[in-house]
Parts: C-alpha cells; structure tokens; sequence
C-alpha cells in the first residue's frame, strides 16, 4: 500500500492482522511532518489569525522543514510493534499515465536524486521494525559495485532487508543476489501488471536460482486502464486475476504481495466533478476472486453507494457466511451516509487483508 491517507488508515486499524503471516509493505510516495505553529517570540504563546469568511481564530502553521519529517516514525508508531517493508517509492517519466505533483512531491524527489534516495532508504534502519526495500526496475538500474555497496551499508543497522526487482533485470544481478542475500532476507520478484500464466518461463528460471533469502512474487492485477464502470454487477470480476495468491507456492516462493484489490496508481491532477460509477468490491477467499457491485447510474456518484451496501447485505451467506467480517459490520452501520470513494477503497483494502488472514 501506498502511505496516501486512506491506506494509512488501514494501516493503523487493520493491525491486529498483522504478523509473521501478513507484513504489509508501504511505497513512500510523501513525507509526514510534525505540525509547528507560529509563536510569540517573547511569551511563548500561539499567534491566533482570522481568515476571510471564518468566525473563528485559527492558529497560524509553520512551513514545514527538513528536521520536522516524520514519515518513518508515523508508520511505526501506527503499526504497533508489528514489523513491515518499507519502499521509498521511485517511478520513471513514462511508467505512470495520471501522475500529478500534489501528493507525491518526495517521489519525484527520489526519482531524480539516486543520492537523496539511499539517504532516505538508510534511516530506516533507525527504526527496529521496518526492513529497507531497495528496488530494481526500468529507470533505476544501478551498477552491481553500487548494489553490493549498498546491500553492506543497510546491513550495519538493518537484520533483514529486500530486493525488489523485475525479471527483466534478474539475469544482471543473478550472482549478487545469490552470494549476498542471507536467511534474514528477502528476495521480491515483481511481474508487475503481467499474468502470471503469462510468465511461467521466468518463474521457473527464478524457482532455479540458489539464495538463502525468502523469496516473494508480487504482483499487480487490477488494471489501472478499467474504470469502476466496466466491472461486472452481482457477479465475481474477471478483470481481476488473484492467481497469483493460490500459484506462488508451485514456483518455490515463500509468500506474495499485491495491492490488496487497489490500483498501483499514482495521485492525478485532473479533479472529480462528483460524477462516476459507485464500485464495490469484496474479496472472498474460498473463491480466490473479488465480488463486484456496481452502480451504473454515474450521474448519482457517491450517492450510488446506497445501492452497493444493499446489495452487499442481501448476500451475507456468502460474503460474511460466519458474522465475523469488521468490513461487513462497517458497512452494516452506515445508515444515512455511505461513504466516498476513498472510504470504499478502505473497504476493499481492509477486506481482503480480513480474507487473507483467514485459514
């Protein structure tokens, strides 16, 4: 998950599901700041402003600087003891359609200064329960001297770390990995938004390679091109291929990630006008697929939820078949507001972590 509002919201409330079954891994597209407002110099005290057209006084805020970024401590204080990855999230010019600025200013940062990026990357070794993700991919290969010269300077402060690489870039760094990568770690294949039948000739090649670390497929199966609109009402999506979560273990990898049902997508500059196909979508795990609910009426927008919840409580001997689901019940106590796109996407998320935790 991206640390974008919502999915850290998952992040804190979704933590009881977490563990050595579950490790969630964060993409770090912006930072968090410690919030500082405008003082008297001589007494201490806040300096209160009012704004054009508000009743009220407000406490003035700060810029933000350097020293008041807070990202690695917010994730940690939010996961409560449990452990997860963390990915100082890097994109190339073409890889991204709707990229926009707002919302992922550090990104673009890391991006563009490789020095900046393993400064980043090395602070989370401050911090006892994040493991560093360095990642391989178009744009950002790196010699295999600068690779190894990072892998040992994460190594003093940091028991375990991960290398995330596409399969295009395997056969580059094959003996690296092989020789440097121990028990403690972590070796992430990423197949990126391909199926994985379509990839069986490098999963097999990958299952061949010898390394002591933990091997990890990822994956990104919701197309980022399919708008809420073209999904299937009242039936499991096929536009969402899961096969990843029931293949993994025929490869020899030890576990997978995905997005947990969400685009890997990036913030865009473009605004809503309100307007859009309400979408749901609930995992379930015996079926290994996600139940889509869709609205079509897209002139009603987030008041098409409505609709959604419903439908979702009209079929709770399969989507909620034991009366156990903190989605289900969520959904069951909205009343008189349903909800907004980013509060259904929270839905979808803090389902499918509930599915997965299941046995």
């Amino acid at each position: 998950m991206k640390n974008r509002d919502e999915e850290l919201r998952v992040l804190k409330d979704m933590n009881n599901y977490f563990g050595d079954s579950i490790t969630p891994i964060i993409e770090v597209i912006k930072d968090e700041y410690l919030i500082r407002y405008k003082t008297d110099e001589v007494t201490g005290e806040y300096i209160f402003e009012k704004k054009p057209g508000n009743k009220n006084r407000s406490k003035i805020k700060l810029e933000p600087y350097e020293e008041d970024i807070i990202t690695l401590r917010g994730i940690e204080e939010r996961l409560k003891g449990k452990k997860a990855f963390v990915d100082f999230f890097r994109f190339s010019e073409k890889e991204y359609d709707n990229k926009g600025f707002k919302g992922m200013e550090l990104s673009f940062k890391l991006s563009r200064d490789y020095t900046y990026y393993k400064q980043r990357v090395l602070q989370i070794g401050h911090f006892k329960n994040l493991i560093p993700v360095v990642s391989i991919k178009n744009g950002f290969k790196v010699s295999e001297r600068e690779l190894l010269e990072f892998i040992n300077e994460l190594r003093k402060e940091n028991p375990s770390i991960a290398i995330r690489i596409t399969d295009n870039f395997i056969e580059d760094y094959l003996e690296l990995l092989e020789v440097n990568l121990t028990r403690e770690d972590y070796l992430m294949l990423d197949i990126r938004s391909q199926r994985v039948d379509s990839k069986f000739i490098e999963l097999e090649e990958f299952q061949e390679m010898e390394t002591k670390a933990s091997k990890i497929l990822l994956n990104s199966p919701r197309s980022r091109s399919y708008k809420n609109g073209d999904y299937e009402n009242l039936d499991y999506t096929n536009k969402i291929d899961n096969k990843v979560a029931v293949l993994y273990k025929n490869y020899g990898f030890q576990g997978f990630g995905d997005f947990g049902g969400l685009k890997d997508d990036l913030p865009s500059n473009s605004g809503g006008n309100g307007k859009g196909a309400a979408l749901g979508l609930l995992f379930v795990k015996e079926e290994n697929a996600f139940y889509s609910i869709v609205n079509n009426d897209t002139n009603m927008g987030v008041s098409g939820y409505n609709y959604v919840r419903t439908e979702i409580l009209k079929r709770l001997d399969f989507l909620d078949k034991e009366d156990n689901c903190v989605v289900i019940k969520r959904i069951k106590d909205m009343r008189i507001k349903f909800g907004s796109w980013a509060t259904w996407n929270n839905i979808t998320l803090s389902r499918y972590i509930h599915q997965q935790s299941r046995k």
